[in-house]
């Protein structure tokens, strides 16, 4: 019996191994090139950040033209220049973005690093390893307000200090709008080397108007990351390692159940020391969680655990690197006293990450390994330990890969757990097609009843089958619909005995208007075990591009768990001047009757400092909170708080937080 589960184990990871070698065989006998190119150009007179492109060295700078619309491959109606050049301390970019109707130009956002969308931004975006992987590359993203986000390779928490300090301005113009930039080189990760070497670049443009979004090399809309650009012969400099610390302290006071108050004082650090110029270390010491935000777990029925974000700021550092969904779910680990991240490159394709973490009743650990292959192949190891004092041990090896040619891609994983005498296994294999306009895909899985991963997110196991989708999608740059968006998916499972675990067929649709309107139609049914499902949903939406200024309202209703269900959902969305308001409401009647009323609201004094509150009112309870937070920006962080942001009650509580780093 062991023999044939080494066997059947052996066989799991050398199928996967075969495809990926045999695809990548394939891949190599057909590349793909990139003819666009930019020399690299140093300046001795780098320019003013001011939004005005008068500087002495743009005026012979390598300039970027030629940008196409990614939907429909032609020239972009509306055209972008770029410019780039660099000193020993920075990299500089310059770009007219023009516009035949810079009235319309929408620019809504003012907070620094927080997701631009809805309005009309650019894109600079730099591979320093030359991997054309995603993990990567860092993206520069600027609105025309000079409102400035960046996602850099190896992620980073939201202080300036440890993102780094990059400046932008953008100012609208006659015809269009102007943007500079000015990304230090300190800031990014990059190849040790004393001779020039190559690096990815391009750019990239989105008009909020007519939904343009255009490209200097094109992508397409699937963004295949091998035909960016070129940016040839950068000698970048020696890159100096640093130490930073971001200490905080905390005073408070809350009402015990007694009625009692009770005073607290505590302290903690943040540690972050870059061992090469490519390997990060992370540390922290009584980390600070309970004064996070974070998201709030809906009430739509599900048959298994429903998946919530988390937020805190130790676990998304270096995110690129435990991005492990489903293998790795952070909010498993509730109680922390420290842990240690430690993750970077090894070698131009080889990146590692580590992350442990301790607590006197449990301890953790993670270790991920991957080599890129090609730009568009990568295989990935991990292994993972979870231990606590009142359970055995569990741990959990893993493989996978992905590999693409062309529009045709396939991605196996194989996972295997032991916990006590259970050994379980799971794995899937995934083969996609990836057109403009037609998306499918064809999985076959399984996951073994005795499967135990204390560290991820498996709803379900002791269950196998298989699924297939298909999606069609397409914009239009003017007329009455701006997208249309539809598709069908099919899953179907047994479990190990051979009974049904689920049938599952859903059809889903999207529509958009340039009027800024949208509808989605969905309706999905089948059988869970003995239960069986019907549900329809619809959901129209008004200016669904503003997350400032929106409103939609839902329904849901049919038979779920061979109950009848309903549900009425709506959002209000308000900005006046620097108050901003909105509501997430829901009430369902089902096996009972439940409700979820989400009220936030906020005042900015200045995009760095803000008053805001939470209130959350659902059958649990009523809980509200209030908080002034001075944060996001370089100097020094302080929060003032009344309430818990994550009780399901009010708490008498207040507190204060200061921080700053160093």
């Amino acid at each position: 019996m062991k023999l044939q589960k080494i066997q059947a184990i052996v066989m799991s990871i050398t199928l996967p191994l075969i495809l990926i070698t045999n695809l990548q065989t394939w891949a190599d006998e057909n590349p793909q090139t990139v003819q666009k190119e930019l020399p690299a150009a140093k300046t001795d007179q780098p320019p003013t950040i001011d939004g005005i492109l008068n500087d002495a060295c743009w005026q012979d700078a390598p300039h970027a033209i030629g940008f196409t619309d990614e939907r429909t491959e032609k020239p972009a109606k509306n055209q972008s220049v770029g410019w780039l050049v660099h000193t020993d301390e920075a990299i500089y970019v310059g770009l007219h973005l023009y516009d035949e109707m810079p009235d319309k130009i929408v620019a809504r956002q003012v907070k620094d690093q927080t997701r631009i969308s809805g309005e009309d931004w650019v894109s600079f975006s730099l591979d320093p390893f030359h991997t054309h992987q995603f993990s990567d590359r860092n993206f520069f993203i600027v609105n025309p307000l000079g409102t400035k986000y960046v996602h850099l390779a190896t992620g980073r928490a939201e202080k300036s200090e440890w993102i780094g300090l990059w400046k932008t301005a953008a100012q609208i113009v006659k015809d269009g709008w102007i943007v500079e930039m000015e990304i230090p080189w300190q800031m990014l990760d990059y190849p040790d080397t004393t001779e020039p070497v190559r690096m990815g670049i391009n750019l990239d443009r989105f008009q909020q108007r007519t939904g343009e979004r255009s490209w200097w090399c094109n992508l397409g809309v699937q963004e295949f990351r091998e035909n960016d650009g070129h940016w040839i012969d950068v000698l970048p400099p020696q890159r100096k390692r640093e130490l930073k610390l971001l200490p905080y302290l905390i005073g408070g006071m809350s009402e015990t159940e007694t009625d009692e108050r009770e005073y607290t004082a505590r302290g903690g650090a943040d540690l972050r020391y870059e061992v090469t110029q490519q390997l990060r270390l992370i540390g922290t010491a009584n980390p600070d969680f309970d004064n996070i935000e974070q998201a709030v777990e809906g009430i739509d029925f599900s048959y298994g655990e429903r998946y919530v974000e988390d937020r805190r700021p130790f676990f998304s550092e270096g995110g690129n690197v435990y991005n492990l969904r489903p293998l790795f779910h952070s909010r498993r680990i509730m109680d922390m006293d420290g842990g240690l991240k430690l993750f970077g490159k090894l070698g131009k394709n080889t990146s590692v990450g580590t992350l442990g973490t301790y607590h006197r009743n449990n301890q953790n650990f993670i270790l991920r390994a991957s080599q890129s292959l090609t730009a568009t192949s990568s295989i990935s190891t991990a292994f993972l330990s979870h231990h606590h004092r009142d359970s055995e041990a569990n741990n959990v090896v893993h493989f996978s890969g992905y590999v693409r040619h062309g529009k045709f891609s396939a991605a196996p994983t194989l996972t295997q757990s032991w916990a006590g005498e259970s050994d379980g296994r799971a794995g899937n294999v995934n083969l996609n097609y990836n057109g403009p306009l037609f998306q499918s895909l064809f999985a076959v899985f399984f996951s073994d009843p005795d499967f135990v991963n204390n560290l991820g997110y498996h709803p379900f196991t002791g269950n196998r089958g298989g699924a297939l989708q298909g999606i069609m999608k397409n914009e239009w740059r003017d007329g009455f619909i701006r997208s249309i968006y539809f598709g069908a998916n099919v899953i179907a499972s047994n479990t190990y005995d051979g009974e049904v675990f689920r049938r599952d067929f859903s059809v889903f649709s999207n529509f958009s208007t340039h009027s800024d309107y949208g509808l989605s139609i969905n309706w999905f049914g089948g059988q869970f075990q003995e239960f069986t499902d019907s549900v329809f949903n619809i959901r129209l939406s008004a200016r669904t591009s503003d997350q400032f200024n929106n409103v939609s309202v839902g329904y849901t209703g049919g038979e779920q768990a061979d109950k009848r269900i309903h549900r009425i959902s709506g959002g209000l969305n308000l900005r006046v001047h620097d108050f901003t308001a909105g509501l997430s409401s829901s009430i369902q009647w089902h096996f009972e009757r439940r409700y979820q009323q989400i009220l936030t609201l906020a005042y900015d004094f200045s995009p760095a400092l803000s008053l805001g509150s939470r209130l959350i009112w659902q059958v649990e309870g009523i809980n509200i909170y209030f908080a002034l937070r001075r944060s996001g920006y370089a100097g020094t962080d302080f929060f003032i708080i009344l309430g818990d942001p994550n009780a399901s009650e009010f708490k008498q509580r207040l507190v204060t937080k200061v921080l700053r780093a160093f």
